[in-house]
């Protein structure tokens, strides 16, 4: 990287960071989808095509970012009306009334929210 090109990058990087680090208006802009969020990951102009960074940018999107987004959107699709809200907790409440509900908690709730309690805490 020359000098000129160098502080060209050093200029426009205020700008860059700004507009990396605001967030979007939840109450005018539509989310991204899932799969525009993979082609940001892989396609998006945040770094360099290939490289290191990008692949860490790619494996992040798989592991962290598209199991979050997922399960964050139902939850909101969810919450959006009460009867589905209502409609979950009585699915909840029979699933824990049968013989399964309490290994279901034991063997398969409790390792993933320990999972991400331990990512993300």
């Amino acid at each position: 990287m020359s000098g000129d090109d160098l502080r060209a990058w050093v200029q426009a990087l205020p700008a860059r960071l700004a507009v990396y680090f605001t967030p979007p208006s939840v109450l005018t802009e539509r989310p991204p989808s899932v799969f525009q969020l993979r082609d940001y990951a892989r396609y998006g102009t945040w770094t360099y095509s290939g490289g290191l960074v990008r692949r860490l940018g790619i494996g992040w999107f798989a592991m962290v970012a598209m199991p979050v987004t997922i399960a964050s959107r139902y939850v909101e699709w969810i919450s959006q009306r009460f009867t589905r809200t209502l409609a979950v907790f009585v699915i909840w409440r029979l699933v824990l009334a049968t013989p399964a509900g309490p290994w279901l908690i034991e063997y398969a709730l409790h390792p993933v929210q320990g999972f991400l309690s331990w990512l993300f805490l």
